[in-house]
């Protein structure tokens, strides 16, 4: 509480993929585990329909927002008009909650949020996850107290006072173990296993060039079972036909809430570059061939999936251009060559930057700014 004895007022603006969402709704739960009497209220474009917003948890207000970097006149004008009313809206709201500090994710779902609490002269602070700051972050920096980074170097293009700081994850169950993972996904318990996935929204081309590879994986006897989680239901029994054709133990979700156990189970992870899936595999020291998504703003998945693989060496980059099968098999069989070498180097080198790191939790630095 604050010096009047109330209740604090907290605003999380968040909003559009699991990747903003996510962490977002784990900040909220361990403020609230930590101080019962805080209030937290979403805000974010889209929260109504989100499936990766948790409704019926958190209260929250649904603005209008878009973006306007668009070449099409219209599209700009009517992503200007949106936000003006996102901002209108939420300025209202602060009026009447007189919110104590507002923590922005980044995207555009955020910035009417973001910029009525600079208005209201409301203390902002900003999380980004991504080695490259997304372009609300990085404009919205220079009204914050502080950003909180996942990586060291996104300090660059940002304003004001950065620290580092753990991404915060969903509450898992802890001291899941390598057995325990492999029988909850109905899998062998010694059989190497490889974790497929393209976060929360999955990744079609990931799937095309995963079916690509296992003719040549298996024409060298390499011997796997897989965990994939694809995204969308026609595509699991698809995929499931693949590796039944194939003879290849396989669990095929849409999608996973116990992402913890897919973690433990796995031996080598293929999977984009976001920023909540890099904070997982080096949480979970899990070894990686990452395919930065190439559409992302500004390229930012390359520069995510650059940090893990030049600067901590606990990955492999494949960019999708002139990407096939028998180029991702060939770089699976390298990791596995001279029994298992390369891996168990980038598992060694995950291990040691996760126990150097010097990040502070991100509850703590909000509950330092109140």
């Amino acid at each position: 509480m604050d010096e009047t004895g109330r209740g604090l007022n907290i605003i999380i603006a968040a909003g559009g993929t699991g990747g903003h969402l996510f962490p977002a709704q784990a900040l909220a739960l361990e403020l609230i585990q930590k101080h019962p009497d805080i209030r937290i209220t979403f805000i974010g474009a889209g929260l109504k329909k989100n499936p990766y917003f948790k409704k019926d948890l958190f209260p929250f207000v649904d603005i209008q927002s878009g973006t306007p970097f668009r070449k099409q006149p219209l599209h700009i004008i009517k992503a200007l008009l949106k936000i003006s009313q996102g901002i209108a809206n939420c300025f209202k709201f602060m009026g009447k909650k007189k919110p104590d500090l507002i923590v922005g994710f980044g995207s555009y779902h955020t910035f009417p949020a973001i910029y009525a609490a600079k208005l209201k002269k409301i203390p902002i602070i900003i999380f980004e996850s991504n080695a490259l700051p997304g372009r609300v972050n990085r404009f919205c920096s220079k009204w914050a107290k502080v950003s909180a980074i996942q990586f060291s170097h996104a300090s660059e293009y940002l304003k004001s006072k950065s620290v580092c700081v753990q991404m915060p994850l969903l509450k898992k169950e802890e001291g899941v173990s390598k057995k325990e993972a492999r029988a909850y996904f109905g899998l062998e318990e010694e059989k190497l296993t490889f974790l497929i996935f393209g976060g929360s929204q999955g990744a079609q081309s990931i799937n095309r060039f995963i079916c690509g590879a296992l003719e040549p994986l298996i024409q060298n006897g390499i011997q796997f079972q897989v965990i994939h989680i694809v995204g969308n239901p026609e595509r699991a029994g698809k995929l499931e036909e693949v590796y039944k054709k194939n003879q290849i133990s396989a669990s095929v979700k849409v999608f996973e809430e116990k992402m913890e156990y897919a973690w433990a189970a796995a031996d080598l992870n293929i999977s984009r570059a976001g920023s909540a899936t890099l904070a997982e595999l080096i949480e979970f020291t899990v070894p990686s061939i990452l395919i930065p998504y190439p559409f992302g703003t500004e390229n930012h998945q390359s520069k995510n999936a650059a940090f893990v693989t030049d600067e901590i060496k606990g990955a492999v980059t494949l960019e999708e251009k002139g990407l096939r099968g028998v180029i991702l098999a060939e770089a699976i069989m390298r990791l596995l060559d001279n029994d298992r070498e390369i891996l168990k180097e980038m598992k060694g080198a995950l291990r040691s930057f996760k126990e150097e790191e010097n990040k502070q939790d991100l509850c703590s630095v909000v509950l330092k700014t109140l």
